[in-house]
């Protein structure tokens, strides 16, 4: 057994060394490409109902509620989402569990021949859009009730958007981030994203969007002739803590007291709200959803890296706030929840980022600092430069450049003050460098 289990991991790790590893979003042609290949499959996706979520910052978080909310009333869900922290794998869940290699491995070879057929090489798909294509089959076989699908970047030319229209359409925050890819202005990367909304779907956003990005948002479902719904809530955090909070949410649609979440950080509010929404428009559409079952789900969310403890003693955060909303975030979270705390910050950046601003927020909570690479060599920041920036930046900052991220923790562990606590954030692949170390050291 343990040989053959053997052969099934080296053919999915060849399967994976041989896909295209491009990143081949922002280019108009991949979705009309893809939806071809959609519609030679017999259109999978049109064996469930999607909901499809798009925006900035708060697509995990708002679809790990749904799915988490979803699965409590007994509903077979999958999940598309990205990026993946530890395993690519992550990206494709069925009901909380990774695909399996052997599942994956099965449903590339349900497509391949049809991307053949179609006078296509493997090769010019992109590992994404493998992706998203297995998933579509996967979770047809697994005979999944609701497919909650995150897209990858943008919205227009995401490969998420070779769809039908789904059940729902879902648009978080929207802020300024991949502006090289998309725009640089919140109406042009709103603009980008929109065009996920199809004639047929339900539209729901944050009442509290900015007002170009809802004047965006608005014109686009007037077009596709489809309902918005993005309600003014009411909202009170009634307790926090690292491991969760207690929130009164009231609206029009909704009235929901004391709900209990296990998560943290203020922001998670936001993404809770859009979630009430959804489920309010959801029960419209005559969908079985439970005041028990919501309740439930919300104390059931995993996600991981996202104000995420990881260590009770010393306290350890991790979060992958990568650009300045994200960063925002966090920071006016640890500024109501870690008041007695002295912080030693681990951070990497890629350098395609809004780095400034994202230091200008942490540094004034920052009593030291240990600035890390991300491993990814054509992105990454090299610590030393972010030291550098610090420097420049917050002079009275105590920086030390590390050579990896387990010198990181160590170092970070053996200088902490009795009443300090650390905060890993920034990339997502400093977040997998500490995954891996904390898997490893299991």
């Amino acid at each position: 057994m343990a040989m053959k289990q053997n052969t099934v991991h080296d053919m999915y790790v060849q399967l994976i060394d041989q896909f295209n590893q491009a990143r081949l979003v922002g280019d108009n042609n991949r979705v009309p490409l893809l939806r071809k290949i959609v519609a030679a499959l017999d259109n999978p996706d049109q064996h469930y109902h999607v909901i499809h979520i798009a925006g900035t910052n708060g697509k995990g978080s708002t679809g790990a509620m749904l799915s988490a909310i979803l699965e409590a009333q007994g509903y077979q869900v999958g999940r598309f989402n990205s990026p993946a922290i530890l395993n690519d794998r992550e990206q494709i869940q069925f009901n909380h569990q990774w695909i399996t290699e052997a599942a994956f491995i099965d449903s590339y070879n349900e497509i391949k021949p049809v991307v053949k057929r179609l006078g296509m090489a493997t090769t010019d798909i992109s590992i994404f859009e493998w992706q998203f294509l297995i998933s579509l089959i996967w979770y047809r076989n697994q005979r999944a009730d609701y497919v909650i699908l995150e897209a990858g970047l943008g919205g227009l030319t995401d490969a998420t958007n070779a769809i039908s229209a789904p059940q729902l359409t879902v648009f978080t925050k929207i802020a300024m981030d991949h502006m090289q890819i998309l725009g640089d202005t919140l109406t042009k990367i709103a603009t980008q994203k929109s065009k996920i909304i199809k004639s047929g779907t339900s539209v729901v956003t944050l009442y509290d969007q900015k007002p170009e990005v809802f004047k965006v948002l608005q014109n686009e479902a007037q077009n596709q002739g489809v309902s918005l719904t993005a309600p003014k809530t009411e909202a009170a955090v009634l307790a926090r803590s690292f491991t969760g909070m207690t929130v009164d949410l009231h609206s029009d649609l909704f009235n929901w007291s004391a709900l209990k979440l296990n998560l943290a950080g203020d922001f998670q509010v936001q993404n809770l709200t859009l979630v009430l929404t959804a489920v309010a428009v959801l029960k419209r559409h005559h969908v079985r959803i439970t005041d028990e079952a919501l309740r439930a789900g919300l104390q059931q969310i995993q996600l991981p890296d996202r104000l995420t403890v990881i260590s009770q003693h010393p306290l350890i955060v991790v979060d992958v706030a990568h650009n300045p909303d994200g960063m925002t975030a966090l920071t006016n979270s640890l500024k109501r929840l870690a008041e007695q705390y002295s912080l030693t910050w681990v951070v990497g950046f890629l350098a395609d980022k809004a780095v400034t601003p994202m230091l200008q927020l942490l540094l004034p909570l920052a009593n030291h600092v240990l600035t890390v690479t991300p491993d990814n060599p054509k992105r990454a920041l090299p610590g030393d430069e972010l030291a550098s920036q610090i420097q420049i930046l917050s002079p009275e900052v105590d920086v030390q450049v590390m050579s990896s991220m387990p010198q990181a923790m160590q170092t970070a562990r053996e200088t902490l003050p009795k009443n300090g606590m650390i905060v890993v954030a920034g990339s997502f692949y400093v977040a997998r460098e500490l995954a891996v170390m904390e898997a490893e050291h299991d």
